[in-house]
Formats: C-alpha cells, structure tokens, sequence
C-alpha cells in the first residue's frame, strides 16, 4: 500500500505486492499561516502549564508498505509562517512564590515546507524540489513569570525550519534526489522571566534554514544527491532572567544548511553540496541574581553535514561553500552562586562521515570546503557577588572536516 498525505492534496493509491506505484505532490503557499497562543495564569497555579504550537505552510508526509514506489514532490512558500506561545503570571498578592506551574512545558515550531517518507520491505524513489521565497519563518516562545514560581521543572522551546525532508527506510533501497532553495529568514526567539524555581530549568532556541535527514535500520541502503541553497538570515535567540534559579540553562543553535543521514545496514552513497549565503547568528543569555548551577551555550554553523553507516560501504562526496558568515554568542551575568559553564562555538563548514571497522570498511570520501565568511565566536561572564566556579571556552573555526572508521554490528 502506498499512502500519501498532503496540506493540499491527498492521495490513496491501492497496489498490488511488488508492484511499482507512483505519486506526484505540487503544493504552493501564497497566505501567510499563523498561530498563536496566549496564557495568562491568574495569581496561582500549582497544577501542569502546557501550551504547544505549530505553523506548517507546505506538509506531504508518505509511505509504501512491500510494494514499490517512485514519488515526486514539489513545494512553493512564499508567505511568512509565524508560531507564537506566550504565557503570563499575573501575581496579584504579595507573595513572590505563587506557582505558575508545576511544571511547565511550552514548545513552539514553525516551518515553511515538509516533507517526509517511510520506505518499508520495499524500494522508494523519490525526488523533491522545496523552495521558500516568504520574508520570514519564525518562532516565539515566551514565559514571563516576573513574581512567580516554577516548582518542578520549567521549559522552554523555539523551533524553525524553512525546509525540511526526512526519509526512513527499512528491508529496502532509497534512491533520492532533492534540491532546497531558501532566500526566507529563519528566527527563533525563546525567552523567560522566572522569580524563583527550586528545580530544573532548560530553555532553547533551534533556527535551521535547509535541513535534511534520512534513516535506516540493518537492513536499508541509502544513495542520496542534495543541493541547498540559502540566502537569508538564520537567527536562533534563548534568554533566561531568573531571581532565584537552582538549575537554570539557555541554549541557542543555528544552522544555514544541515544534511544527517544515518545508516545502520547496507549501502550508503551521498553526493551533497552546500552554499551558505544568508548570516548565521546564535545566541544564549543567562541572568540571574541567585543561582545553583548556570548553563549557558551556543552553536552556529554554515553547513553542517554528518553521514555515517555501521557497515561496510560508504561512498561520499561533498562540497560545503560558506560566505555569510557565522557569528555565535554566549552571555552569563551573576550575582551570588555555585557553578557556571559558558560555551560558544562557530564553525563555516563542518563535515563528518565514518564507517564500520569491523566490518572491513569500503570508505570512499571527497571533501571540498571553502569558508568566505567571518567565523566568530564570543563568550562574556560578569559574576558580582560569591561564586564557586566559572568555567569559560570559545571555540571558532573556519573549516572541520572528521573522517574516520569506527564502531561495529
């Protein structure tokens, strides 16, 4: 059977076992789609705060079940897409440790173009084009509790992605071909206000312009051809203002261009090139005037490309352009604390392939990259009363490339 669901369109094809079925998906956005949401806690709330939001322009999610599949997708944005969680503690009394939740869990995500596939005991073919041209992706998560409490556990989440593709396949072959092109920015924007919370704290922001995935178990193979193309900022922001924060973390990641592709069994072929244009920018931003443990990092990339296989054949070649420069930030400011652990990474291109040596590994791989861009990364810690530790590290680089064979079956 081969199932295909679409925003747009929906298709059901009935097969035979081992017959070869196809599909074509065409989707075009031309509207904006938004979503928001607001909370706000009255005085007190000692029970689960959970708000969750999502805005997807384009959506085609498919399968074939033993029998086989050749499936063309093509999808258009060129609207915004805006994802917006917002949740208020309105203390009115004068106690300052009135719950705003216990706990509480607000996770927020907008993309512009989806798409995924699952292959199983049977062979797929699929060829994608996704191009964004809107003005912006966006996705805002704010918790702002200035007199309020969190007992148990606080989170924060911010997601975007311009285009995404994943692909799973499993007793079967994935033949892939897929071209990204994005000239829409990519912003997610997390931040919290807490007064007090006995408990653990984690708040993030995630911004991915291109990013495409695939999957296989030990029995799969995988040959993948991928283009992206991005031209417009990638932004990723996660701030934290606490009173009195027992465990408090703030993590920012950017990324213009992202191939992951994993195999677990078979062969594994992949011809990638990368071309970062639009900046890249993240950061993380911690304050608080008391504190058990402070957690604060941040990770930019221009292209990002990880393609391993725990079995004997890898194939790769990849090619990484990065002009637009990635700039990544980290920011702790302290009054009176325990522990704190600020990071900041940077990198232009980053590339890491590897293949089973137990296997007796056949592992074939060209990198080509060239970094145009400033990589700069920056931490900065400001403690203005008693602390007991402070551990610090920036790390910046232009171009990384990790090759190696490892693990086993």
């Amino acid at each position: 059977m081969v199932l295909t669901t679409a925003t747009l369109a929906t298709v059901a094809i009935p097969a035979t076992s081992l017959a070869q079925d196809a599909t074509t998906i065409n989707q075009g956005l031309t509207g904006d789609v938004t979503t928001t949401q607001t909370l706000n806690v009255v005085t007190e709330n000692y029970g689960l705060t959970q708000v969750e939001g999502q805005a997807v322009g384009n959506s085609a999610q498919g399968g074939n079940d033993t029998v086989n599949a050749t499936v063309t997708t093509t999808q258009n944005a060129s609207a915004n897409v805006t994802a917006e969680d917002h949740v208020f503690g309105h203390n009115v009394g004068g106690d300052e440790t009135l719950s705003l939740g216990t706990p509480v869990y607000v996770t927020t995500q907008s993309i512009a173009n989806y798409n995924s596939h699952v292959a199983q005991d049977a062979n797929a073919d699929v060829t994608l084009h996704q191009t964004s041209t809107g003005a912006k992706v966006t996705a805002t998560t704010d918790i702002q509790a200035p007199n309020n409490a969190i007992y148990d556990s606080g989170e924060g989440d911010a997601v975007t992605e311009v285009n995404h593709t994943a692909y799973q396949v499993s007793n079967g072959r994935l033949n892939a071909a897929a071209w990204q092109s994005s000239t829409t920015e990519s912003n997610a924007n997390t931040s919290a206000t807490v007064h007090y919370s006995p408990s653990d704290n984690l708040y993030t922001a995630s911004a991915t312009n291109n990013y495409y995935g695939a999957y296989s178990d030990d029995r799969g193979s995988q040959d993948h051809d991928i283009h992206q193309d991005q031209s417009a900022q990638t932004l990723a922001r996660a701030e934290v203002y606490g009173g009195n924060m027992w465990n408090v973390a703030a993590q920012g990641t950017s990324v213009a261009n992202n191939i992951d592709i994993e195999n677990a069994g078979g062969y594994l072929g992949v011809t990638a090139n990368q071309h970062q244009v639009g900046s890249v920018y993240s950061q993380a931003y911690v304050q608080a005037d008391e504190y058990g443990t402070a957690d604060v990092s941040a990770v930019g990339i221009g292209n990002q490309l990880n393609a391993g296989n725990n079995d004997v054949t890898v194939q790769l070649d990849a090619t990484q352009i990065a002009d637009g420069g990635v700039d990544v930030t980290s920011i702790f400011e302290g009054n009176t604390g325990y522990d704190s652990y600020i990071s900041a990474e940077a990198y232009g291109n980053q590339a890491l392939a590897y293949a089973c040596a137990e296997c007796k590994a056949d592992f074939n791989a060209t990198s080509n990259q060239v970094n145009n861009g400033d990589v700069n990364a920056t931490t900065n810690i400001t403690t203005s009363g008693s602390n007991r530790s402070v551990v610090s590290s920036a790390k910046a680089i232009g171009n990384s490339a990790t090759y190696y064979v490892s693990g086993g079956r």
